[in-house]
C-alpha cells in the first residue's frame, strides 16, 4: 500500500492542507496520514495539541483514507526531525511505499535536513511545483524528488486564518474555533463582553450563511465584517475616537457612534483595508444610502440575528430566498415599521436617507 506522511504545524487545518492532501493521495493513489507537531512553548499564540488534532479530524471527517498519526505529539519533545518520523513509520509499516510531502520552498534546503539521504532512501520525498518557484534540480536529482504538478493548489496560510484575514477552513472548524475562543476569537473576547460575543458570532454565521447561498465571491469578507461589527459598542475611548475621527458624526445619537468606532478599530487592530468590508461596519446600525452588498447583508443580519428575543424566521428566509437587495429591503421595511412604532417615527438622518433611498 502507498502511504503519504504529510507533517506540519496544522494551527489551523485549512482547506490548502486539505487540497494537497486530495491532489496527492489522487496523484499517488495512497493514503494520507497527517501528523502534526506539537506545539511550541515559546510560540506567541499556542493552543493545546488536542485541538489541533481535533480540527484535523474534523476537516478529514468522510474522506476515505485520510487518517491522523499522534508520533510527534506523543514524542515528548518540542521538535522533531522528520528522519525520526519516517524510521517510526517505516517500522511501522515495513511492506508499505511510503511518500513524504514536503513544501516547494523546503526542496532547495533540503540537504541541510538531518540525515537527508537516508530519509529519501526511506521514503519517496514529493513536493508540488508552484508556478514561478525555482527548485534546486540539484536536490530534485540527489534526492530523487517526485514533483507533483496536478490541479490548482489554494494560496491559504494558517497565519492569515489566525489573524483573520482568511477564514478559508472547513465549516465545521470553524464552529470549533469560534466555540473554542481561539485565534481571531479570543482577541475579539477581550474586547466584549460574552453576551455580545455571543451576539457578533451569530451576525457572522447568519451573514456568511446568507453570502454563501447567494454564492458571492466575497463570502469571507462578509464573515469577518460581520464578526467584527459590535468591536466598538463597549470601547472605552469611544468619545475621543468619535471626536478625533468622526466629528462630522457627533451629532447622531450616542447609540450610532459604535459603528464608527467599530470601523476604526477593524483598521487598527485587525488591519482591515478593504473598503467595502469598512463600509459595512460602519453604516451596520443606522444604514445609509447606496449600501454595497456586504453592507446590506449585514445591516440585516445583524437586525434579524435569530439570538434576539423575537422570531426572525421569515425575515431570515426573505434574505435567503430572495436577491440580497431585495431581501435587504424586506428587512429595511419591518425595521422600518419597528422603529416608527416604538420612537414615534423620530429616527436619525444617516437611517431617514437609508429609507427614502432603498423604501420610497
Amino acid at each position: 500500500m502507498n502511504r503519504i506522511i504529510f507533517g506540519g504545524g496544522f494551527d489551523p487545518i485549512h482547506l490548502g492542507h486539505i487540497n494537497m492532501a486530495k491532489e496527492a493521495s489522487r496523484f499517488l493513489n495512497a493514503e494520507v496520514i497527517f501528523v502534526p507537531a506539537p506545539i511550541s512553548i515559546w510560540k506567541k499564540e499556542s493552543i493545546p495539541a488536542e485541538f489541533k488534532v481535533e480540527m484535523i479530524n474534523l476537516s478529514i471527517e468522510g474522506l476515505k483514507g485520510f487518517s491522523v498519526d499522534l508520533f510527534e505529539i506523543n514524542s515528548g519533545k518540542q521538535e522533531n526531525y522528520s528522519i525520526d518520523t519516517v524510521r517510526y513509520f517505516k517500522n511501522k509499516y515495513p511492506n508499505d511505499e511510503l511518500f513524504y510531502l514536503i513544501g516547494s520552498d523546503q526542496v532547495n534546503n533540503f540537504h541541510k535536513w538531518k540525515d537527508a539521504l537516508e530519509l529519501s532512501k526511506l521514503a519517496h520525498i514529493v513536493f508540488f511545483k508552484r508556478p514561478g518557484y525555482d527548485n534546486s534540480l540539484e536536490n530534485i536529482d540527489k534526492y530523487h524528488m517526485l514533483a507533483i504538478d496536478s490541479g490548482e493548489l489554494l494560496d491559504i496560510d494558517s497565519t492569515s486564518i489566525r489573524n483573520l484575514k482568511s477564514i478559508k477552513v472547513d465549516p465545521k472548524v470553524l464552529r470549533f474555533i469560534e466555540d473554542n475562543k481561539l485565534y481571531f476569537i479570543k482577541k475579539i473576547s477581550t474586547m466584549m463582553s460574552e453576551k455580545r460575543l455571543a451576539h457578533s458570532i451569530s451576525v457572522a454565521r447568519l451573514a456568511y450563511d446568507i453570502a454563501k447561498k447567494h454564492e458571492m465571491k466575497d463570502a469571507d469578507k462578509v464573515y469577518i465584517a460581520a464578526l467584527l461589527h459590535d468591536i466598538g459598542k463597549e470601547c472605552p475611548d469611544s468619545k475621543q475616537i468619535m471626536e478625533k475621527y468622526y466629528p462630522e458624526y457627533l451629532d447622531l445619537p450616542k447609540y450610532a457612534y459604535h459603528q464608527f468606532v467599530g470601523e476604526h478599530l477593524a483598521k487598527e487592530i485587525f488591519g482591515v483595508e478593504n473598503k467595502e468590508m469598512l463600509s459595512a461596519i460602519r453604516y451596520h446600525c443606522t444604514g445609509n444610502e447606496k449600501m454595497n452588498e456586504i453592507a446590506q447583508i449585514i445591516y440585516a443580519a445583524d437586525k434579524i440575528d435569530p439570538i434576539r428575543d423575537y422570531d426572525s424566521s421569515s425575515l431570515i428566509a426573505a434574505m435567503m430566498n430572495n436577491s440580497v437587495q431585495e431581501g435587504f429591503k424586506i428587512v429595511l421595511k419591518a425595521n422600518k415599521e419597528f422603529l416608527e412604532e416604538k420612537e414615534k417615527g423620530t429616527q436619525n438622518y444617516l437611517t431617514l436617507k437609508c429609507f427614502k433611498y432603498y423604501l420610497v
